[in-house]
């Protein structure tokens, strides 16, 4: 097994004097594939992420810019070995969008193997008159497992200013944070994010799979959280999303 490594892949979006230019240089394993004119997909090349990794991912989009971020597929992360066991993977991605620029963030979902550890941060900069759309998917375990550890930090400025500071600790193996109190047995965590764009109408709905509910935030912007099974999960914040800049969708039912 592959001893553990430290990278940040740097990507470019420039959008000024003519088409839109989309340009990067890879750190290995962090790497991008354009698979299309505003859009990019996210591969890691080496498997993982594996405990003791420190990868990364730093954004620019320039003004009136547009991109799309998503990933190949899932996102395993498994523990580490040898002097890497029981010590967490690191994965910080940082954007920064211009003046009317537009960021969609939609990753496949990140799964965490049991024994296995992950600290996620993310943050938002954005400009004024730019809007996101961040998703952000955790599953607790493959089939059959419990799970390990996620703490996860979702940053979101907008022209300076705070929109969004939000947590999410975690672990497959802790019966607090796995009892009703918490998660309530559920595996998949999902969290998505519209901001700098109308809000939507304040709902909340529960069914057998899935719990969620919407809150506005104190600015241009609202955050939906659902908790349930992997597909529940995904398939609401999927009928939530919409293209930043507009209207995001009515969700699957009301309560």
């Amino acid at each position: 097994m592959r001893t553990a490594v430290h990278a940040t892949t740097r990507l470019t979006v420039d959008a000024a004097g003519g088409p839109q230019r989309v340009r990067w240089a890879h750190a290995w394993p962090v790497v991008l594939r354009q698979t299309g004119p505003q859009r990019v997909h996210l591969v890691h090349a080496a498997g993982g992420p594996l405990g003791g990794d420190e990868l990364g991912l730093d954004v620019e989009i320039g003004a009136g810019a547009v991109l799309a971020v998503h990933s190949a597929g899932a996102t395993l992360v498994q523990p580490g070995a040898g002097a890497s066991a029981g010590t967490a993977a690191r994965w910080t991605v940082t954007t920064r969008v211009g003046a009317d620029g537009r960021l969609d963030w939609a990753p496949e979902p990140t799964v965490v193997a049991d024994g296995a550890a992950l600290e996620s941060t993310l943050r938002v900069e954005l400009a004024s008159g730019a809007a996101a759309t961040v998703r952000e998917i955790v599953v607790l375990g493959r089939h059959g497992q419990r799970g390990g550890r996620y703490t996860g930090g979702l940053d979101v400025v907008i022209d300076g200013v705070p929109l969004l500071a939000h947590s999410t600790v975690l672990d497959g193996a802790d019966p607090a944070l796995c009892g009703p109190a918490g998660t309530a047995g559920a595996r998949a965590v999902g969290t998505l994010v519209h901001a700098g764009t109308d809000l939507p109408c304040e709902t909340r709905g529960e069914t057998s799979d899935v719990r969620w509910a919407w809150t506005p935030l104190d600015g241009p912007g609202a955050v939906l959280l659902a908790v349930g099974s992997p597909a529940a999960v995904t398939a609401v914040l999927d009928a939530a999303a919409a293209p930043a800049g507009g209207r995001p969708a009515a969700p699957l039912a009301r309560a």
